[in-house]
């Protein structure tokens, strides 16, 4: 008499069914969190650096896809327990809505998807599609009382940093708060320009590789903690160039580079920043191997057998 044979991988066989759940779900989430997303949108079309917003849904698909070897073996269950979260995200979606707090509104939010993912899914996906769903948590906005809290240091750090490169690079320039004089023009580092909300979108790119790689757990530490310090790199780099645009091509090109041309060019620019940053670490960091001549780690613990 023989046991079962367990199942070793995740099946669902009637997967076409929980698709079809999945996008009606998912439309009645839009429509439910309508006025959220709608001021999401806004931002992502006026403000270039929460252009990111845009592709987040499509990156949290393709995290998705790339840890389906993550789900846990057995076959595809709904659990209970994704209805739990769905009705606590719809209440407090409608006390954030009477309150006025889009903080809690995006919390919920997440809380939805997630409680979607479990009810139709399961716990089985849901252990490799979870880093997926809170990934969508980057086209949200942040908080304004964390914006009005860190933007004025940011702003002055930013200013005074490329004071510093603008004078080295032989254009006179002096910092006050966060403006910048360049003789007679006042280069104003405003709360928009600061790189505060750059920094959401370089923690979205650091996750998005970090759950992707293959890295030790250092490793993927390291690149999280490097988006500010990425986004402070860009954001002194845009205002250098505009400096320099304004002294060669007037104030009209120095407002095109700062506000409009160079913010689109800043998530890129922190791609390249990062995949710098792990060149660096392949360089820094090499696996040792045994120094003797003709010897490797197989070799050098051979068995032996004893003869009788």
């Amino acid at each position: 008499m023989t046991a079962s044979a367990k199942p070793t991988e995740w099946h669902c066989p009637d997967w076409p069914a929980r698709l079809v759940g999945s996008l009606l779900s998912g439309l009645a989430v839009v429509i439910l969190f309508r006025e959220l997303l709608a001021g999401c949108l806004a931002r992502w079309i006026s403000e270039p650096q929460y252009s990111h917003g845009f592709v987040v849904p499509f990156v949290a698909l393709v995290l998705g896809w790339s840890r389906r070897e993550k789900f846990l073996h057995g076959t595809a269950r709904s659990s209970p327990v994704g209805l739990a979260f769905i009705l606590g995200g719809i209440a407090g979606h409608f006390v954030a809505d009477y309150f006025f707090v889009e903080a809690i509104d995006a919390l919920c939010f997440l809380l939805t998807l997630v409680g979607v993912t479990l009810l139709i899914w399961g716990r089985r996906a849901f252990a490799g599609l979870w880093p997926a769903v809170l990934f969508t948590g980057f086209m949200l906005p942040l908080p304004p009382q964390l914006e009005r809290a860190l933007a004025t240091p940011i702003q002055v750090l930013g200013a005074n940093e490329a004071t510093w490169y603008i004078q080295t690079l032989g254009i006179p320039a002096i910092s006050q708060g966060h403006t910048i004089l360049l003789g007679e023009t006042r280069l104003s580092v405003v709360e928009a320009c600061s790189g505060l909300r750059m920094v959401l979108g370089f923690f979205a790119i650091s996750t998005a590789a970090v759950v992707i790689s293959k890295r030790t757990a250092w490793e993927k530490l390291l690149m999280v903690m490097s988006a500010p310090p990425i986004a402070l790199i860009c954001n002194v780099a845009r205002i250098v160039a505009s400096a320099m645009a304004h002294q060669s091509y007037g104030s009209a090109a120095a407002s095109l580079i700062f506000h409009d041309f160079s913010g689109w060019l800043m998530i890129p620019a922190g791609v390249l920043l990062l995949f710098l940053e792990l060149k660096l670490l392949d360089c820094l960091f090499v696996p040792a191997g045994d120094s003797r001549p003709g010897m490797t780690y197989h070799s050098a613990i051979k068995p032996f057998s004893v003869q009788t």
